[in-house]
């Protein structure tokens, strides 16, 4: 299952579960999003032929972040861009989820190791805002 977390026509991140990707090749995100993830799945001696990336510059006008889990689990709570509380999603081991905008806190409910994933170079002292006052919330988490 995919899920976009929104509101007021804005996408704030899009929660991808374990059970939802596809031995196939695909781009769990879209051509337009700033950020890509993909899913490749590649049988024995498959060759990707030799290559390199193109070195670009670009400049990212936001600091999009991906969490994976590799095991554990973990409550992601979703801010909008103004600090408003919109809705909290629990992940478990593989899956996904692509903050794209807006605020978010992570309550780790045991014991996880996740892959996480921010452009570089990210400075974490400069680079976040805190939102005061977001730690006693009456929480509305989604059922999967």
């Amino acid at each position: 299952m995919t899920k976009l977390i929104e509101d007021n026509g804005t996408t704030y991140a899009k929660i991808i579960k374990s059970d939802c990707i596809n031995p196939s090749d695909e781009f769990l995100t879209s051509a337009n999003d700033e950020i890509q993830l993909g899913f490749i799945n590649r049988k024995k001696d498959y060759k990707t032929g030799a290559h390199y990336h193109s070195h670009i510059t670009q400049k990212a006008n936001k600091i999009d972040e991906i969490l994976m889990l590799k095991n554990g689990s973990a409550r992601v709570d979703f801010y909008n861009d103004k600090g408003i509380y919109l809705k909290s999603s629990i992940l478990n081991q593989g899956d996904i989820v692509i903050i794209y905008k807006g605020g978010h806190n992570v309550a780790y409910l045991e014991d996880t190791d996740l892959f996480i994933i921010k452009p570089n170079p990210y400075n974490p002292e400069t680079d976040k805002t805190r939102i005061i006052g977001a730690n006693n919330l009456d929480l509305v988490i989604d059922k999967d």
